[in-house]
């Protein structure tokens, strides 16, 4: 499958619709090479402000060169990176998969620290772009959201993971179907000559979030189990101690957000989850410890939770096997016993977890022993080996 063919696709369009929705913020994806950047190949989302600056004789040229400056560094470092457009509101751009030309932007908004002096960069903006001293704005600024800094980064890291699983999910598919490997370039479009190729991960490799095993513990209504889960994932981030906060916000809203995706996967109902995101932003942004911000992700996470175990114990006791698992975790439990104790076939359990969160039985057990062992190295003086 091409790039192009994959940003068409309705099950992409759909994530992108609801992240712009999610944000509360425009959101468009743009293909840009050679220093030059192609047309919108598609957009979600609007303000007002961008409406009426797109209208004017240099508004689009300026947009689209304090934009491209923004995408080329993207692509450049490979990762997502905040900047300010010339009209002095933040955005963010970030590479939409590896190694390909296209460029996701999202913004414009407010940092919420910075919003007093919203109006005023605007107008300043506005006189740069037109040449003339204006005393008030021709639009309203109600339309611009004001946000935490961290959550639109974090926010736009969780959508290119989200698509990247999603390439690799269907390009691994296509080469298993056609038995060739996708190509690196859209036949339409123009590609970087001896780019190299990064190894693909496999399909089911875990998240950098972990969300696959949390939101199997979250349809089994194990709240503890996602609740620990997480702070191993919130733990694992890096940084130094001045932004030690920053990261662990960020990582977060990036967590619950891939969480709710794989929830979603399983046919869990997530409006709620995707609609409380803004509010999450705004919580955590608040929270002072690791625990406040564990108690915003689980506010939102509560309700689904609910909402899973009617939907999915219907099918499989997903609470039953969750218990199995954990209560000997330390010694292991096979797939046919796991199975017997439920009143299942191995077959059926294992069809079903891999249909439900994209994990065979023994890819799930290992997981959670790996997540254990986490904590034990941060809690106890216990070895490695130990």
């Amino acid at each position: 499958m091409t790039p192009l063919a994959f940003f068409r696709g309705a099950e992409v369009r759909r994530l992108l619709e609801r992240a712009a929705e999610a944000a509360g913020m425009p959101l468009s994806l743009h293909y840009v090479e050679h220093g030059e950047e192609g047309p919108k190949m598609a957009a979600w989302g609007g303000c007002a402000t961008c409406a009426y600056v797109a209208g004017l004789p240099e508004g689009k040229r300026a947009c689209r060169e304090s934009r491209l400056a923004a995408s080329l560094d993207a692509l450049a470092q490979g990762r997502g990176l905040p900047f300010l457009c010339h009209m002095g509101f933040a955005c963010v751009a970030a590479p939409a998969l590896p190694e390909k030309s296209y460029v996701l932007s999202l913004g414009p908004y407010a940092p919420a620290g910075a919003a007093e002096s919203l109006a005023f960069d605007v107008l300043r903006g506005m006189e740069a772009l037109t040449g003339k001293q204006m005393e008030e704005l021709p639009f309203a600024l109600d339309d611009i959201h004001r946000v935490p800094v961290s959550a639109p980064p974090a926010l736009l890291a969780w959508l290119t993971d989200a698509l990247n699983d999603l390439w690799n999910a269907r390009t691994l598919a296509d080469s298993e179907e056609t038995g060739t490997s996708d190509s690196d370039s859209d036949s339409a479009l123009p590609s970087k000559p001896h780019s190299p190729r990064r190894k693909r991960p496999a399909r089911n490799a875990p998240s950098a979030y972990a969300a696959a095993e949390i939101a199997a513990a979250v349809a089994a209504g194990d709240q503890p189990l996602s609740r620990e889960l997480l702070a191993g994932v919130l733990a694992e981030g890096r940084a130094q101690a001045r932004r030690r906060q920053a990261v662990l916000r960020g990582r977060t809203i990036a967590a619950v957000g891939a969480i709710l995706e794989a929830l979603e996967n399983t046919g869990v109902e997530t409006a709620s989850g995707w609609e409380a995101l803004p509010q999450l932003a705004a919580a955590v942004q608040e929270s002072k410890t690791q625990g406040e911000m564990l108690d915003a992700a689980m506010m939102v996470l509560g309700p689904l939770r609910r909402k899973a175990v009617k939907q999915t114990t219907r099918a499989m006791d997903y609470e039953a096997l969750n218990a199995i698992v954990n209560d000997r975790l330390y010694e292991g439990v096979t797939l046919e016993e796991a199975a017997h104790l439920l009143g299942e076939t191995a077959t059926a359990v294992s069809h079903r977890l891999r249909r439900k969160f994209g994990m065979s039985y023994s890819e799930y057990v290992g997981r959670l022993r790996i997540s254990k062992a986490k904590e034990l190295l941060r809690r106890t003086r216990l070895s490695g080996t130990e």
